[in-house]
């Protein structure tokens, strides 16, 4: 399950499951450095971003924009 944050409002991290489902997420439930962008994964008890994921979606979006230029 992806686990996506779409936005900040307010108190809230709104997020995509799956690339669909959105959801608020209290910040103070997620890790203070997290930004839009970050997949977040819940651990133990805990959500932790998921920096590897994270990454890899973001190369993805880069290659794909490089290749609608093209």
């Amino acid at each position: 399950m992806a686990i996506i944050i779409d936005r900040f409002e307010g108190d809230f991290a709104v997020v995509e499951i799956n690339g669909q489902a959105k959801k608020d997420i209290s910040k103070t439930d997620i890790p203070v450095t997290a930004k839009e962008g970050d997949v977040i994964k819940f651990v133990n008890g805990m959500y932790e971003i998921d920096v590897e994921e994270t990454k890899r979606i973001k190369d993805e979006v880069e290659k794909m924009m490089r290749d609608l230029w093209r």
